[in-house]
């Protein structure tokens, strides 16, 4: 418990560094500007850093060592082959609206920059399951790993050659996104089954059901953006989506509640998402 806890402390501390180090936001060309938020005492702006610099921690975290201990006091060890792997795209998924928040307000970049990171993370994991015939072992299908695969690629292209339909293969790959989380959050063991995966246990639909959730997050950023919703604006969105996510995977999923997750921990999320979606839109 205090291992985890001092790790949160220390995602939060760094975020607040990149917050306080950070060049100040130049809004993309391709995005409107437009001012929400700052009603309340607390700086939306600030906020919303803090958000992004601990997505960048946790993500990276889950994703390049895929277990749960470390940060949410899941007991060592439980996850087997398939879990893990779902857990390394879970935290692909929160490192997606981390590299989004931190290029677009800590950097001011175009948001083809964020994309293109993104979908070249997504497409080396997808094109690594493809060489090492992984539908065979743990999953997904090799369909489901060329449809990842299809719908970041048309994104790179498009914003590596500066294609005026850039914004359509965003729009497709978003939609791509919701849609494969709406069935592992609303029916994980439904997602268990349609996604192929093989040498699965008790855990994964509760880690079908976490995936689910921050792919609805990751897709929700998405999708704000690519129709053109501006980047702090999108950010208010995504946290009320977040909010909502969150509780109900984490707090009303019986599946979940087989992971043994610390509430008191994972609590500390859906609040601060809250919170930082009032800071901005009200």
């Amino acid at each position: 418990m205090a291992k985890t806890m001092f790790l949160q402390v220390l995602a939060f501390l760094a975020a607040m560094h990149l917050s306080s180090a950070a060049m100040p936001f130049k809004r993309p060309s391709m995005l409107p500007a437009i001012s929400r938020g700052g009603a309340g005492p607390l700086d939306p702006t600030a906020l919303a850093k803090v958000l992004g610099g601990a997505c960048l921690v946790q993500g990276a975290q889950l994703a390049l060592a895929p277990d749960m201990d470390t940060l949410y006091g899941v007991e060592e060890g439980v996850l087997n082959e398939c879990n893990a792997k779902i857990v390394r795209r879970t935290g692909l998924a929160i490192l997606n609206v981390g590299v989004h928040i931190y290029c677009l307000l800590f950097k001011g970049y175009d948001m083809k920059v964020s994309a293109t990171i993104n979908v070249l993370m997504w497409m080396a994991d997808a094109i690594h399951s493809l060489l090492n015939n992984e539908s065979e072992t743990i999953g997904p299908s090799k369909a489901g790993d060329v449809s990842i695969l299809a719908f970041t690629s048309i994104v790179a292209y498009s914003a590596l050659n500066d294609s005026p339909w850039f914004g359509t293969a965003l729009k497709a790959n978003a939609g791509f996104s919701l849609a494969s989380a709406l069935s592992c959050v609303v029916f994980p063991s439904l997602g268990v089954k349609l996604w192929e995966l093989k040498g699965d246990d008790e855990l994964t639909p509760g880690c079908v059901s976490g995936v689910g959730c921050n792919l609805g997050i990751m897709g929700t950023l998405s999708a704000a953006l690519a129709w053109g919703v501006e980047p702090l604006t999108a950010i208010g969105y995504t946290c009320v989506a977040a909010a909502i996510l969150d509780l109900k995977t984490y707090f009303f999923t019986p599946e979940v509640d087989k992971i043994g997750f610390n509430k008191a921990v994972i609590g500390i999320w859906p609040f601060f998402a809250a919170v930082t979606a009032a800071s901005i839109l009200m």
